[in-house]
């Protein structure tokens, strides 16, 4: 599902990847760990296409995001979601037409959309703030509004990047468990971390950390197929 060769990535002098190597398959379970500054962010882009593949081969989804013009990464999209860190939520608009909208892009009837953004507010908790704008919520609340947006199209990818950061553990636990769900029924996640509770919760996934844009401990071998 995911295919990372000898990819490396740099800001002008700066480099925050290098040389990275790794698989995943159809619904393997990623954490991804390190620092500050350790490359994360920039790996969960380039894997969501917000970032170019400069040097390496990257795959996710099917496609070859190397060879994929930017204006067809609107197919990536359809099989691959991201939780931004920053959010990203539209603050004019209300919880439900923030949570819909990935959905009615896609030309999804209405009946299709009530039933899915229902059960995903739901999920996580929102839907008594589903009239609400975006602005008038929490840091917390933010955060799980654009998680209900990943999620709420069933992708087969899901990359979250410090999902948790802004939420209470209870809260944190909640959503992780709607995380392990997706998993469930063979979503691909990678999860950026730094909470290791959480991490040490889950002993059956898979964990990559980075240090300096570089692998530094895998909790699995990373031959590379053929």
């Amino acid at each position: 599902m995911i295919q990372v060769k000898h990819l490396s990535y740099n800001f002008g002098r700066y480099w925050a990847l290098k040389n990275i190597s790794f698989e995943l398959d159809k619904g393997d379970f990623l954490f991804l760990t390190g620092p500050s500054g350790a490359g994360k962010t920039t790996l969960l882009r380039i894997l969501h296409g917000s970032l170019p593949v400069t040097r390496g081969h990257v795959q996710v989804a099917g496609f070859d995001l190397k060879k994929l013009p930017v204006r067809k990464h609107y197919l990536l999209r359809r099989r691959v979601s991201i939780v931004f860190q920053d959010f990203k939520i539209l603050t004019r608009k209300t919880v439900w037409d923030n949570v819909a909208l990935p959905l009615q892009v896609r030309g999804m009837s209405r009946m299709h959309i009530q039933k899915r953004v229902r059960a995903v507010l739901r999920s996580l908790r929102l839907d008594h703030k589903a009239e609400c704008l975006g602005q008038e919520l929490s840091g917390g609340e933010q955060q799980r509004v654009a998680v209900a947006r990943a999620i709420v199209v069933n992708p087969r990818v899901l990359l979250a990047d410090e999902p948790t950061g802004n939420l209470d553990k209870d809260l944190a636990w909640q959503l992780l468990e709607v995380f392990h769900q997706f998993h469930i029924h063979g979503t691909t996640i990678v999860f950026a971390t730094h909470n290791e509770e959480i991490i040490a919760s889950n002993p059956q996934s898979k964990v990559l950390k980075l240090y300096q844009g570089q692998i530094v401990e895998a909790s699995w071998a990373l031959e590379e197929k053929t």
